[in-house]
């Protein structure tokens, strides 16, 4: 390993979040998920669901499960909620979940392009 590898890995492990609970470790990691489902969503070809997409969603389903309750809405990628993928999933799980309010999602949706 070279001398630049060994100081970018000192430094992650130093800024590594540290959690009280296994359940909050969890909880983080769930919604980096779904965070990553949104990036693999907007990177795949046509925005078709890929095999990355298929992956990170068996990991979402195992850690909802898990947990046994869904990550917020609130905490979701715009494109996930306006898309439906956050709400389908659960659906599809059975899981009960807060829907989540449109008009909050349009709201940032549109502060997000005033901003650019």
């Amino acid at each position: 390993m070279t001398a630049d590898r060994t100081a970018e890995l000192r430094q992650a492990i130093a800024d590594a979040e540290v959690f009280a609970t296994l359940e909050e470790a969890a909880s983080d990691e769930l919604d980096r998920l779904w965070h990553d489902l949104d990036s693999q969503l907007r990177l795949a070809r046509d925005g078709c669901w890929s095999m990355g997409c298929e992956d990170i969603a068996h990991r979402i389903v195992a850690l909802t499960r898990t947990l046994g309750r869904p990550a917020r809405w609130q905490d979701m990628p715009l494109g996930l909620l306006e898309a439906g993928v956050y709400q389908r999933m659960h659906d599809l799980l059975g899981m009960p979940y807060d829907p989540p309010d449109m008009d909050t999602v349009a709201q940032s949706r549109a502060r997000l392009q005033e901003a650019q």
